[in-house]
């Protein structure tokens, strides 16, 4: 009966690391391609993060604000959007971390 009990725990276990692994990955899967203008707005927002500038962050807003449907998809709207209020809210290096690796999905190896 032990050896039973040992071995339905290795796979127990074996089940919680995939997991655990599967959903990481599943988590940090970044944004993928995005379109020209969503790539322009991350490097804007980056600058914006790194300088910790209210006012380049007002400036993006108002643009993001005043773009339309054609150039920038509604899921990289929110994208954006949530990264703006990262910035907005004080958390500068959130918000640079996920402005960075938009552009860096951008990057074909």
């Amino acid at each position: 009966m032990e050896v039973k009990s040992r071995s339905n725990s290795g796979i127990i276990s074996c089940l919680v690391i995939l997991l655990l692994f599967g959903g990481y990955f599943w988590l940090n899967r970044g944004y993928g391609e995005v379109s020209p203008d969503t790539y322009q707005f991350s490097k804007a927002l980056y600058s914006a993060c790194l300088k910790k500038s209210d006012e380049h962050l007002a400036k993006i807003e108002e643009l993001l604000d005043e773009s339309d449907e054609s150039s920038l998809p509604s899921n990289e709207r929110i994208w954006l959007t949530q990264i703006t209020q990262l910035a907005q809210s004080g958390d500068w290096e959130s918000a640079a971390r996920k402005a960075k690796r938009m552009m860096e999905d951008q990057v074909k190896y």
